[in-house]
């Protein structure tokens, strides 16, 4: 009875569920990447000037991107596995991971931001690139997956836990 009640409510999408999020949160993810686009093609030339704007604008869109997906993507999956103890740990695993990436950018930023070491500044936004596209692969294939489609929660936890 108590299993059928869970699956009754796992399955439903709740007052939170919006239609337009993932959408939302993907043109985020391409404005991300055309900000980074830039910064490459300014690296390239060395013009410290556009580079200290693109990260200021990087630092902006990235924060509204992860407030918006803290309140709106996480939330639901908390709400909506709520009765399941395993795959709650391992969403907020995956929070807990974008929260530190989200650290880790906004250290990047603080210093550089000034661009005192060009060089140190080059190697750590290929780091910080190389992070951010792994973590967008997950969330879209994965969490956006989770987010717009029911599936058993086995599927569930083995996607969460398998899929990197």
């Amino acid at each position: 009875m108590i299993h059928s009640i869970k699956k009754f409510i796992r399955s439903k999408k709740n007052s939170i569920y919006q239609n337009e999020l993932i959408d939302k949160l993907s043109n985020e993810h391409q404005k991300l990447f055309k900000i980074v686009e830039k910064m490459d093609k300014a690296i390239e030339k060395e013009n410290k000037k556009n580079i200290k704007k693109l990260i200021s604008s990087f630092k902006k869109e990235l924060e509204l991107h992860i407030l918006y997906e803290d309140t709106n993507l996480y939330e639901h999956l908390y709400l909506r596995y709520y009765y399941y103890d395993d795959i709650r740990d391992e969403i907020e695993k995956k929070h807990n991971q974008m929260k530190k990436i989200a650290q880790a950018v906004e250290e990047f930023i603080d210093n550089h931001m000034q661009l005192d070491n060009f060089e140190q500044f080059i190697k750590d936004f290929k780091v910080i690139k190389d992070v951010m596209l792994k973590r967008v692969e997950f969330e879209e294939e994965v969490l956006y997956d989770l987010y717009d489609r029911i599936y058993s929660s086995d599927v569930v936890l083995y996607k969460l836990k398998y899929n990197k």
